[in-house]
């Protein structure tokens, strides 16, 4: 029997769930263990990559905000060069 795309990743997702037990779930599904190890491999696989670029956003995210932020040693030199320089 073929199983689509769908099908191999809620087949992955459920053994996945049951502490890898591809032999359990082969027999649920009546496919072998192989079958189900290497759907559960290429699920993992894709997952990591999706999570991959989901943290490399987060890390960007982070260094904007962090370039964002204002220095307050900076900001007191700059206030107090202003002040000499009569720019206030």
């Amino acid at each position: 029997m073929k199983y689509n795309e769908g099908q191999q990743k809620e087949i992955a997702q459920y053994a996945v769930e049951h502490d890898n037990n591809y032999k359990a779930t082969g027999e649920k599904y009546g496919i072998s263990y192989q079958q189900v190890a290497a759907w559960v491999r290429k699920y993992n696989k894709k997952t990591k990559s999706v999570k991959k670029v989901e943290t490399k956003k987060e890390t960007q995210a982070n260094a904007l905000d962090i370039l964002s932020r204002k220095d307050p040693i900076l900001e007191a030199q700059l206030q107090e060069v202003k002040r000499r320089l009569g720019l206030e």
